[in-house]
């Protein structure tokens, strides 16, 4: 929780910073997503949720923290192994930030239409390997990219998140690293524009 709140901490400093300058334009606003995660040879994806706050701040170029609530939710697989001996689904909370730098290719005042790109980090809440001989790191971290545009007040975005995670073995030691693939899709309304 202390890597959380060190890595927050410096994320609204840069934000501080940024909106000293004198060009800044910011915007601030709310999200709901649907997520579908797919751990690679170990699950196939299901319907998960993310809900949380952005910023952005500049114009054409500009600057995208996020910091958001993230359910993921996905079904084992028939040749899984023991990871999902006591589980047919793995059901994971955590903290998410991503922190991306985005591009405006139209940039009009009611419409906008945009590419954003950046790593995204995924702090681990709880998950439901309790009662198995397994467990999971508690960060997730890879890159994020995506396309989007905006209408007025409102963002819909779809973006690709690839990551890597690694399961241990609190019995025999193994560790299996697996590649993570998400897809989201965010529906936001900025508050502040």
């Amino acid at each position: 929780m202390k890597s959380v709140l060190l890595f927050l901490a410096s994320v609204l400093t840069l934000n501080l910073c940024m909106l000293g300058t004198a060009q800044a334009q910011v915007a601030l606003g709310i999200k709901v997503a649907g997520n579908r995660v797919n751990y690679q040879k170990l699950t196939k994806g299901d319907f998960g949720l993310e809900t949380g706050l952005f910023m952005r701040l500049g114009q054409n170029f500009y600057f995208q923290p996020e910091v958001n609530y993230a359910f993921k939710n996905s079904t084992f697989m028939d040749d899984a192994n023991d990871i999902s001996s006591t589980n047919e689904q793995l059901k994971q909370h955590f903290v998410s930030v991503p922190a991306l730098l985005g591009y405006h290719f139209i940039n009009k005042e009611n419409f906008k239409f945009h590419l954003t790109l950046g790593p995204r980090f995924d702090f681990r809440i709880s998950d439901n390997l309790e009662g198995t001989d397994w467990n999971a790191n508690s960060l997730q971290w890879g890159a994020q990219v995506g396309l989007g545009f905006d209408i007025w007040r409102f963002t819909l975005d779809a973006n690709y998140c690839f990551a890597a995670d690694n399961f241990h073995n609190t019995i025999t030691t193994v560790t299996q690293t697996k590649f993570v693939n998400t897809i989201i899709v965010s529906l936001g309304f900025k508050i502040l524009k």
